[in-house]
């Protein structure tokens, strides 16, 4: 009975998450879920599996854990080493945190102290694009025993696979928009880049959109000029980086 009450008041949070309206929505009913599920701290970071550690630029995170975690993650430059980050990289499958071996001493360091940051027991949970253009890890964590923290954790794997596969919808999302809304974008400038990206070429999309030659040259120049580069395949790139094309 209790286990029945328990799924049914996910699946309610669930919903709520669907249509949240904003980040903190977000964050709120990601909190709710991961509580109700048996976790009491999380992060999940989107990312760009081609970009270097280092530059981190793509990267989008939803934090719900120690503030001080974060913190010496980023003085110590754990990201550069994270060897959970480095598993969800090639991987699909949730796994324990136990399952997964430090093999610097920077990477054991950082373990020691997830374990003192509200990550006694951890679960890992990649998920990926069908094109690996952007992946994201939901890192779940508990205070409770390792033994007792896994044993919850993968009782609910499915829920938390469905909540990393909704989180990383959510994070494309909005950081497609971001990046829409900062360069003044248009959805006809989408349009345009992808059917470039598709090898039309200007006669072809002057025909598609039923305008000049001349006029499509002059999309391309305005175009060019939003994003800051000096030619229009530059912009394909971009768009593909960030994942506008549609």
């Amino acid at each position: 009975m209790e286990s029945a009450k328990t799924a049914l008041a996910v699946h309610e949070l669930f919903d709520h998450l669907l249509t949240a309206e904003d980040e903190s929505d977000v964050a709120h009913y990601v909190r709710a879920i991961v509580s109700a599920l048996g976790a009491e701290s999380y992060v999940f970071v989107s990312m760009n599996p081609a970009e270097s550690p280092a530059s981190r630029s793509s990267h989008r995170f939803l934090i719900g854990c120690r503030p001080e975690w974060c913190q010496l993650y980023n003085a110590n430059k754990w990201f550069m080493t994270d060897p959970f980050l480095d598993y969800s990289m090639n991987n699909t499958e949730p796994v324990c945190g136990s399952q997964i071996e430090a093999s610097t001493p920077g990477q054991k360091d950082m373990l020691v102290s997830a374990h003192e940051n509200g990550f006694r027991s951890g679960f890992v949970v990649p998920v990926h694009t069908s094109d690996k253009e952007r992946i994201g890890v939901l890192y779940l964590g508990s205070e409770k025993s390792e033994a007792e923290g896994e044993r919850i954790f993968t009782a609910n794997r499915m829920y938390f696979r469905s909540l990393a596969m909704e989180l990383l919808d959510w994070s494309i999302n909005a950081a497609k928009n971001e990046v829409l809304l900062s360069h003044s974008i248009t959805t006809k400038d989408v349009r345009i880049v992808t059917l470039l990206k598709n090898g039309f070429t200007a006669e072809d999309i002057a025909k598609e959109m039923d305008v000049s030659v001349q006029t499509v040259y002059g999309i391309y120049k305005k175009i060019k000029d939003k994003v800051g580069v000096s030619h229009i395949s530059e912009v394909v790139k971009f768009a593909e980086v960030n994942g506008l094309l549609v």
